[in-house]
């Protein structure tokens, strides 16, 4: 989970509701670090305006294919990874980065979901 990542979608959560679509962040650590890490990069429990999913166990990473574990400062974390997917369920859009800052710009998340048709959200 990247702390200036989440600001940024945070801030843009306007647009993106605004297409239709949801934010969901998915976490790897257990539920008091990921608390620490929030509380540590100045972010408030009323900042964060969407679902944060802890996967300690990383079944839900391991589904996306994004398991890989790499060591970040004193960290472990999962390779980063944005998905677009639809009510249906189905994956339109999909990024798995290599290193942990490899990953889409808000922009570009914002201009991906605008390619979609409103009404699949």
């Amino acid at each position: 989970m990247c702390h200036g990542q989440l600001a940024q979608l945070r801030d843009q959560q306007k647009n993106i509701s605004g297409s239709g679509a949801a934010v969901i962040a998915i976490d790897p650590h257990e539920s008091y670090s990921a608390k620490s890490l929030l509380k540590d990069a100045g972010f408030a429990e009323a900042d964060l305006q969407y679902p944060l999913l802890l996967d300690p166990t990383q079944t839900v990473s391991a589904m996306y294919g994004v398991a890989f574990q790499m060591r970040i400062h004193t960290e472990i974390s999962n390779r980063p990874a944005t998905f677009i997917i639809d009510k249906q369920g189905i994956l339109q859009y999909a990024r798995r980065g290599s290193y942990f800052g490899d990953r889409p710009s808000v922009a570009d998340i914002i201009a991906e979901l605008k390619k979609l048709p409103v009404d699949g959200f």
